[in-house]
């Protein structure tokens, strides 16, 4: 057959079944009327059923959704549809990333199917390449230690930032591309939850745009905004990847980390008595509730109380999918990341979802819970 377009107008809201050819793309406009195109590759027949909601755009290819704009990501979001991960975390920095990768295997509502290295350069690191290679190593020590070795694949991550390159150019890794893989293979979106640094996800993003059709990036970054100053550890150590991500117009969930008022995750933290919600014997309970505690008692005491806490806001990022109901997600347009680091808003960009007031109680609880699976 040769090749040829048909053009159709749809009335959205209106099911139709089609017949359709390898690619279909399908575009609705603000006026609440649609245009069907389609570019005949290669004669097959494929039947679905297709409801225009919202006046963004959708993709099928060979009978498969690419694209869900940002309230349709908000609906599955609080569906109970298990949905395929790519954790990407600075997991050497803080014993938080550990508590996050473990919440995620531990969770039936995900399925983990990869776990990526971010750098970081602090006390810790001597640099951002020696960060990624230490989240490299922490990463395996965490599946061990949960008896998920060999159960999702493990890359590395970039070695430098993106603020850090001409032209602020991605940095080429092989985390990066393993994102980029997943999103042109898998028949479903993948979320990308990112608890670090979001070099690894930016550079996914801008060594192949085509990816924003079938993932959607959950980022713990940025401040509330109640909070004037956005600047948090994760952005700061890659300010110009920030920026890219909230310009790029991919799906976005922000997690914020400082706020007011029970916005952010630093209401996540973990006292110890609320360590010891995590019920069970197995060796993942001892170590996330009796072991790896102790190996950072230089988060000690606040406020003056003599308990002891622990930094383990990055349940944020897996809480997002497993208990939505604990937090406050709600649609806003995407705000700028200004060079003064802080926020400007402008109501004709593109929508991101942002995370609001969390329930801590419930978020504790369910980490808890779901780390006892292990």
């Amino acid at each position: 057959m040769d090749k040829t377009s048909i053009i159709a107008i749809i009335i959205p809201f209106f099911t139709i079944k089609y017949k359709c050819f390898d690619d279909i793309i399908f575009l609705n406009f603000p006026c609440f009327f649609g245009m069907l195109l389609t570019d005949v590759c290669e004669f097959g027949i494929i039947k679905e059923t297709v409801v225009f909601y919202y006046a963004a755009p959708i993709i099928f290819k060979k009978g498969r959704m690419l694209f869900m704009n940002i309230y349709e990501v908000l609906e599955d979001i609080k569906s109970d549809r298990k949905k395929k991960i790519i954790l990407d975390s600075d997991t050497y920095n803080e014993m938080d990333d550990q508590y996050a990768i473990a919440y995620a295997l531990g969770c039936d509502k995900i399925d983990v199917i990869g776990l990526t290295a971010a750098p970081f350069k602090n006390g810790r690191s001597t640099s951002f390449a020696d960060g990624m290679e230490k989240s490299y190593g922490e990463i395996f020590r965490v599946l061990d230690v949960t008896n998920k070795t060999g159960t999702c694949e493990v890359l590395r991550g970039a070695d430098d930032s993106i603020s850090r390159q001409p032209g602020f150019a991605p940095v080429d890794n092989p985390a990066s591309r393993y994102i980029i893989k997943m999103a042109k293979e898998s028949d479903e979106i993948i979320y990308v939850l990112g608890t670090g640094m979001c070099t690894n996800i930016t550079s996914a993003i801008l060594l192949d745009p085509s990816i924003k059709e079938n993932i959607c990036v959950i980022w713990l970054g940025t401040n509330a905004r109640n909070v004037r100053d956005v600047g948090e550890f994760n952005l700061n150590q890659d300010y110009r990847a920030g920026q890219l991500l909230l310009n790029s117009g991919v799906p976005l969930v922000i997690v914020p980390c400082y706020g007011e008022d029970g916005h952010g995750t630093v209401h996540l933290n973990a006292y110890g008595h609320d360590l010891q919600g995590i019920k069970g014997d197995s060796r993942a309970c001892v170590f996330f509730r009796e072991t790896l505690p102790f190996e950072f008692e230089e988060e000690s005491t606040e406020g003056g109380t003599e308990e002891w806490f622990r930094v383990i806001w990055d349940i944020g990022a897996p809480a997002v999918l497993s208990v939505p109901e604990a937090m406050d997600l709600s649609i806003i347009p995407a705000p700028v990341l200004t060079e003064e680091r802080v926020f400007a808003y402008d109501d004709t960009r593109h929508k991101i979802i942002v995370a609001g007031v969390l329930d801590r109680a419930k978020v504790l609880a369910d980490t808890f819970a779901c780390i006892g699976n292990l």
